[in-house]
């Protein structure tokens, strides 16, 4: 019986570990900021069709920033929505005037450049190498701009929490069964 209790514990801890790509999400006034993760490699997802309250009439987006990203030597743009791609990067704060705040190499970057049409399942990947990257919660922050150099809305700066995947509920619930039947069996033989 020992045996198959080693082997069922075994077999949830290797079901947790198997599952590399975690996500966070954050919907505020009605456009939903998604992070995914894959060892360095980070998405950032901006669906933007519902916008609603301040940024109901927001037309695009000319800069976001992530940080509280841990310690990375280098970080790449492996993609963006349209002219975004053009974007310049760099390891300074994002505040009103865009990428033009106090820097922070090596833990967060600021993107902007010619803004870019906001729409459903805006698209943006980075690619971290070195240090120690922790891209499980970044904290986010974006500036939407109506018609012109008109911006809409206050600057966002919320965190993306991480969303616990349901391996790990299924972890969890397994551990209490064994822990449960455990006790069952222990109360049975006393």
């Amino acid at each position: 019986m020992k045996t198959y209790l080693y082997k069922a514990t075994a077999a949830l801890a290797l079901a947790g570990l198997a599952v590399t790509a975690q996500a966070g999400s954050l919907t505020y006034q009605g456009v939903t900021f998604t992070s995914t993760w894959t060892g360095n490699l980070l998405t950032l997802e901006i669906d933007a069709a519902n916008r609603s309250g301040d940024w109901l009439e927001a037309s695009s987006i000319g800069a976001l920033q992530l940080k509280d990203l841990g310690s990375f030597s280098d970080v790449t743009l492996v993609s963006a929505p349209g002219l975004a791609t053009n974007w310049t990067l760099s390891s300074n704060e994002l505040n009103a005037n865009g990428c033009a705040g106090g820097a922070h190499a090596g833990r967060s970057l600021c993107l902007s450049g010619e803004r870019v049409a906001l729409a459903d399942n805006m698209v943006f990947q980075f690619s971290f190498s070195g240090g120690a990257p922790d891209l499980e919660a970044p904290h986010l922050k974006v500036n939407f701009f109506g018609e012109g150099e008109r911006k809409v809305g206050s600057l966002l700066s919320q965190t993306i929490a991480p969303v616990p995947e349901p391996q790990t509920y299924a972890m969890m619930l397994g551990g209490l069964g064994l822990v449960g039947w455990m006790a069952r069996r222990k109360r049975k033989a006393a």
